[in-house]
């Protein structure tokens, strides 16, 4: 028995009413070649070219989902037509299938692009040191991956746009769709933030990989969040608008469910404000510095005359007086005309560059010292009933210490911003109704 197909139907009533694959392509606005791979069984027409193809040929949809026409046993007269037969039905669930199918297909391009934006961004970052450039490259990527994916998602849903009463079966599949585009977007939204910190370089400079891959994270996860709240409002209004339709059993479930979201995500957003409040506080270099204090003027002025060169910006000579030596050993020294001065002069001039003056209130000198330790960063005092004391000096090391320890606060703080995002999410799953 001659199995009974769509493309054997349509190719059959397209000869029955004269037409050429070209005439019938153009009242589609397909191209005869597609209409060529229907008529072969080589693919199946959208579902929302079923009702239009049906009124072309004066068929019901259920008889070209069926490969052919109801029998006069099925049509009783004065009785109406049924709606679908099970032949029917399966036919449609097949085209719904395949259609969901080419669907997570092309997402996975969605999905390519994403990843391309982010090996670009991290050769960008590693191999020529140019981070910010690869960031501005991985978001072009981005972007058009997140357009491709919204195309593609209108594309599927318009699929099953028809005139054609809504079925479980259809249902479902604008939710697949929906959870789909949801979880290509949210890896788009992630992948643009761990590329986000390379934004905040210089043009020619680049992230090292251990700050890449900590504040990428961090801004990954900060972008997730983002995300995750954009899309509560956007699936609200996919379902207010019927994109996505769900049963009265559903709908309940989904109501109460997206409150429980909404209450624990005000939640989780107060105590990141409040944990975010505490980490800049925190986040002080000064805070963590101990430094060195003396409590007499004689130990400081000591401590600070050492010849240390600065290990950070170099040394730093005289601004106006400089000193030549000569292949045989001589020394000679000029000031900055060229003009040739003293030892002495030279000593003089280069001690008052060097000069630093404590003074009181009324502006009388309490001590004077040379500034030559280049390792000291910051001196604190504060003048109090005519003196200075104590005295704290805080050093290169003392600076390095502190930043170590602001390291392990921040990195404390990271991993409380993710705690705190688990526990929300973990409330959400225990109390939230399926």
């Amino acid at each position: 028995m001659e199995k009974k197909t769509i493309g054997g139907f349509i190719a059959a009533l397209r000869r029955a009413n004269g037409m050429t694959q070209k005439e019938l392509a153009d009242r589609l606005n397909v191209s005869d070649k597609t209409v060529s791979r229907w008529e072969r069984d080589e693919g199946a027409p959208d579902l929302s070219l079923i009702p239009v193809i049906a009124e072309v040929f004066g068929v019901t949809c259920d008889e070209l989902l069926r490969g052919q026409r109801r029998s006069p046993a099925e049509r009783t007269e004065g009785e109406p037509a049924p709606g679908s037969t099970e032949k029917g039905e399966r036919e449609r669930r097949r085209l719904l299938r395949s259609a969901l199918a080419a669907f997570k297909n092309r997402s996975l391009i969605a999905v390519a692009l994403a990843a391309a934006g982010l090996i670009a961004a991290l050769i960008c970052n590693f191999a020529f040191l140019r981070a910010s450039l690869g960031f501005y490259v991985g978001a072009l990527f981005f972007v058009a991956a997140a357009v491709c994916q919204i195309i593609f998602a209108n594309r599927a849903l318009f699929a099953v746009d028809d005139e054609e009463p809504d079925t479980p079966e259809k249902a479902d599949f604008r939710r697949r769709v929906a959870a789909v585009t949801r979880n290509v977007l949210a890896i788009t939204a992630g992948l643009l933030g761990f590329t986000a910190p390379m934004a905040a370089m210089d043009a020619y400079l680049g992230l090292s990989a251990e700050s890449q891959f900590t504040l990428g994270a961090l801004a990954a996860a900060i972008f997730l969040a983002a995300f995750s709240v954009i899309w509560y409002f956007v699936y609200a209004r996919l379902v207010k608008t019927g994109v996505v339709v769900l049963g009265e059993g559903e709908w309940e479930v989904y109501r109460r469910n997206h409150r429980l979201k909404g209450r624990c995500g005000l939640v989780l957003l107060a105590a990141a404000l409040a944990t975010g409040i505490a980490q800049a506080t925190l986040n002080q270099t000064e805070l963590w510095m101990k430094g060195t204090v003396f409590d007499d003027y004689e130990s400081f002025g000591a401590f600070m005359a050492q010849d240390v060169p600065d290990t950070f910006y170099g040394p730093e000579p005289p601004s106006d007086v400089y000193e030549i030596v000569s292949p045989e050993g001589d020394t000679q020294y000029f000031d900055v005309y060229g003009n040739e001065i003293s030892r002495e002069e030279y000593d003089r001039r280069e001690e008052e560059l060097y000069r630093r003056e404590i003074r009181d209130e009324d502006g009388k000198v309490l001590f004077t010292y040379q500034d030559r330790n280049g390792d000291v960063v910051r001196v604190n005092y504060s003048v109090e009933n005519g003196s200075a004391l104590p005295i704290t000096i805080y050093t290169r090391q003392d600076v390095r210490a502190a930043q170590e320890k602001v390291g392990y606060v921040n990195a404390a703080f990271i991993a409380l911003y993710l705690l705190e995002s688990l526990a929300a999410v973990a409330v959400y799953f225990i109390k939230r109704e399926r």
